[in-house]
C-alpha cells in the first residue's frame, strides 16, 4: 500500500491519496484561514461553512466539541452518524481546568457510567509532576466500577525538558543533547529491576 500527501503553498495538508492492489482512494481536506479543518468538501459539497466561529471547531467526522468562555475544550462526545438511532451509547469526554488554565480533572463516561477518571498535579512552575488514573474494572462481586487503587505515573524534569516518567511497572528516562530539546538516549527499565539494583547497592 502506498500513501501520498499533498499540501498547500502554506504547508497545510490538502489531500491523501492511497493506492494498492484494487484500491485507489483520494481524501481531500479543506481548512479555514486559521488552519482549522473544515467539513469534507466531497461529503458535504453544500456546506456553507468557510471558517469556524471564534476559531473553535464544533464538530468533525468523529466528535462534537464544546468550549468554555476561555476557549478551553470542556466536552467531546462521539458523533452519531445521520440515520443511526441513538442508543445513548456514545462516549463523552469532559475536561476541567484550574484558574491557570491547566487540565486538572478528566472523565470519560458511557451510558452515564464512568469509564476512566484522572486527576493531574503540577509543581510551582506549572510542570505536570503526576497524574492519578482510575479505570473501570470488575470487582470481586462482579460489579463494574472504577478501580479502587489508581495508576500513578510520576514525571521528572530538567528545566523544561521531561527526563523521567515512572509508574509501578517501568521507569523511562530520556537524555537530551546538551542545551537542546533533541533526545539522544531513551532508557526503559522495569521498576522491579530498579528495586533489585537499589538492594544490591546497599
Amino acid at each position: 500500500q502506498t500513501r501520498s500527501y499533498s499540501y498547500s503553498d502554506t504547508g497545510r495538508l490538502t489531500g491523501v491519496h492511497t493506492t494498492a492492489a484494487n484500491l485507489d482512494i483520494r481524501i481531500p481536506y479543506a481548512t479555514d484561514p486559521a488552519g482549522n479543518r473544515l467539513p469534507d468538501p466531497e461529503l458535504h459539497p453544500d456546506s456553507p461553512l468557510s471558517a469556524w466561529p471564534d476559531n473553535r471547531i464544533a464538530r468533525d467526522a468523529h466528535y462534537l466539541y464544546r468550549y468554555d468562555r476561555h476557549g478551553r475544550l470542556t466536552e467531546k462526545t462521539d458523533l452519531i452518524p445521520e440515520g443511526v438511532i441513538r442508543t445513548d451509547d456514545e462516549r463523552t469526554h469532559r475536561y476541567h481546568y484550574d484558574s491557570r488554565h491547566r487540565l486538572v480533572h478528566y472523565t470519560r463516561t458511557q451510558y452515564a457510567e464512568p469509564l476512566v477518571e484522572s486527576r493531574y498535579l503540577y509543581d510551582l512552575l506549572g510542570r505536570r509532576v503526576a497524574k492519578r488514573v482510575w479505570r473501570r474494572e470488575r470487582d470481586l462481586t462482579g460489579w463494574m466500577s472504577l478501580s479502587w487503587k489508581p495508576e500513578v505515573p510520576w514525571y521528572g524534569w530538567d528545566g523544561d525538558r521531561l527526563t523521567t516518567i515512572q509508574n509501578d511497572r517501568t521507569r523511562i528516562q530520556t537524555v537530551y543533547q546538551p542545551g537542546s530539546f533533541t533526545p539522544l538516549i531513551r532508557v526503559e527499565t522495569a521498576t522491579g529491576e530498579l528495586a533489585k539494583t537499589q538492594r544490591r547497592s546497599l
